[in-house]
């Protein structure tokens, strides 16, 4: 029964789009996180749908996301200042998909890692950022990088290491096996803190956290 369901089933593609909402998660060497708040953003993208048994998919995507956080009193901006980031990332999750029929549609029950590499962004504060005593302006670059002690240019704020990764959850609905939606949770386990280039390790975390909404829609 489960071969002939495989059989039956095909593989699809579809194009994916929706709202997300996105921060970063700080500890510094003691443990103690320092608040940081969500921002929206955006992602778009294809996704395909792999049968491998009765009802179960493995679905690799992906996508262009826009993702950031904003913070009040942060090192960069200093204090009493509202701090602003956004980045660009490109993703490819992987997830394991339970699809059983329900109603005229299918129920969605998803799982699994996803791969990301930060592209760059921008930064801004309400007001003027001082380093040390040079003034660099209420906006500027973001850059990823794995070396420490690369600052960029100077007046760009060091947002991590480019490459991360985590866990992807989601729940939704695909209507009529042609629109589907879904509600997104996506926990990042990498730490982006980049190490100096000797190889010393820096006390501390940063870790991507966020969450949103897609629809689908099967091509």
């Amino acid at each position: 029964m489960a071969a002939n369901s495989i059989a039956t089933a095909q593989t699809s593609m579809s194009i994916k789009a929706g709202a997300n909402y996105s921060k970063v998660m700080f500890k510094n060497g003691t443990e103690d996180q320092q608040e940081a708040q969500f921002i929206p953003g955006w992602h778009i993208g294809l996704s395909v749908d792999v049968p491998v048994g009765d009802n179960f998919y493995i679905q690799p995507s992906l996508l262009y996301y826009r993702k950031g956080f904003k913070q009040k009193d942060g090192w960069f901006a200093g204090s009493d200042n509202n701090f602003r980031v956004t980045v660009s990332y490109i993703e490819l999750p992987v997830n394991f998909l339970y699809k059983p029929e329900l109603g005229n549609g299918k129920l969605l029950l998803g799982v699994g890692p996803y791969l990301g590499y930060g592209m760059g962004g921008k930064w801004e504060s309400d007001k003027e950022v001082l380093i040390g005593d040079i003034v660099i302006g209420n906006h500027g670059d973001v850059h990823f990088t794995n070396d420490a002690m690369d600052g960029g240019d100077g007046k760009s704020y060091l947002y991590g290491k480019p490459l991360d990764y985590g866990l992807n959850f989601l729940v939704g609905y695909e209507f009529f096996n042609k629109i589907s939606a879904q509600f997104n949770v996506q926990l990042g386990l990498a730490n982006l803190i980049p190490e100096y280039s000797d190889g010393t390790k820096r006390d501390g975390t940063v870790k991507n956290i966020g969450f949103g909404v897609s629809l689908g829609y099967n091509l």
